[in-house]
């Protein structure tokens, strides 16, 4: 059904005069490059299970060199191990005490 008060327009005459526009999409910028980062302090375990470990990480090289950020970590992990961290601008949020 075409809608309230008239017929639907023909294929061919609703392309007539106008222009194809190309839609504008976003696209996928990488602001930060991997960048290694030093576990300074394991903050504790969390997850369901207690696989991922929460931990305070310092950034070893790129644009926020020297930051320290708490970050979630799955497997095993202790004070002083280099992890290779895809991008530094998320930081995990603190685990709450029941």
């Amino acid at each position: 059904m075409a809608g309230k008060g008239g017929k639907a327009p023909r294929k061919e005459e609703a392309g007539k005069g106008e222009e194809k526009k190309e839609i504008a999409r976003p696209t996928l910028r990488v602001t930060s490059q991997p960048a290694a980062a030093e576990v300074v302090e394991v903050m504790g375990k969390t997850g369901i299970y207690g696989e991922v470990y929460q931990v305070m990480a310092k950034i070893l090289e790129g644009r926020d060199k020297g930051r320290v950020i708490r970050r979630n970590v799955k497997g095993p992990v202790k004070r002083g191990d280099v992890l290779i961290l895809l991008e530094t601008e998320r930081e995990a949020k603190a685990i709450k005490a029941r």
